[in-house]
């Protein structure tokens, strides 16, 4: 039976329509296709180069649908319901909400801000913004203090203090939440590590292979082969 191996891409904003390549292993061929978009037909093709054992199909999203938004592929004269359909997801994501630019992995526990978080479609007025850091060990959210909003062109920059009780060393996530006409949007750091700046750390090390056996001085050295 038909089965998606791949499709690219797997998501895109719901303000642009995006053209979606998909590859479909054992579709029957030859034919055309009828492919729904959450539901709606939407403009298809195939491409000249498949085949029966796999078929490279084309379609259009449409805008403004939002989420995880069902994809139907079935032959054109396939009637429901068809054995032959295929199904997967496509991820909608909101345009107004906004985004995350080369977002900060770290810091060290003796800083007094975070690094700089930038961010693009920052909305031009707002009513509130918070920024908010979860310790991923118990979920304990610890309130920062955003000390200043800067505009630089298109994008923004946020200066945030960190949490008044201070960090502990560990693995936490970063919460950045701004309320505007349409609602609150939340923008999140998913992976952000706090260490002792003042402990020992490898910035970088070489060579990073050596050989088992070598000379030096007219003597042979041989090294074991595992080292930890």
């Amino acid at each position: 039976s038909p089965a998606v191996t791949a499709f690219t891409p797997t998501s895109g904003l719901n303000d642009v329509v995006r053209e979606v390549k998909v590859q479909i292993a054992y579709l029957p061929f030859p034919g055309t296709v009828l492919v729904t978009f959450g539901g709606v037909e939407v403009p298809s093709s195939v491409h000249a180069s498949s085949n029966k054992k796999s078929s490279l199909v084309m379609f259009n999203t449409t805008k403004s649908l939002l989420g995880a938004i069902p994809v139907a592929i079935k032959p054109k004269k396939c009637l429901d319901p068809c054995v032959d359909q295929v199904n997967f997801t496509f991820t909608s994501l909101d345009a107004s909400v906004p985004s995350l630019l080369a977002p900060p992995s770290g810091m060290a526990s003796q800083q007094a801000t975070l690094p700089k978080i930038t961010l693009e479609k920052f909305p031009a007025q707002y009513s509130a913004l918070a920024v908010t850091m979860v310790r991923t060990s118990n979920n304990t959210e610890l309130a920062c203090t955003v000390k200043t909003v800067d505009r630089i062109g298109a994008l923004v920059q946020l200066d945030v203090d960190k949490p008044a009780a201070g960090l502990s060393d560990g693995k936490y996530s970063v919460r950045i939440e701004v309320t505007d006409t349409g609602g609150k949007k939340t923008v999140l750091i998913p992976s952000f590590v706090v260490y002792d700046g003042r402990a020992p750390k490898v910035v970088s090390y070489g060579p990073a292979e050596v050989p088992t056996v070598a000379s030096a001085g007219g003597r042979l050295l041989q090294l074991q082969s595992r080292v930890s």
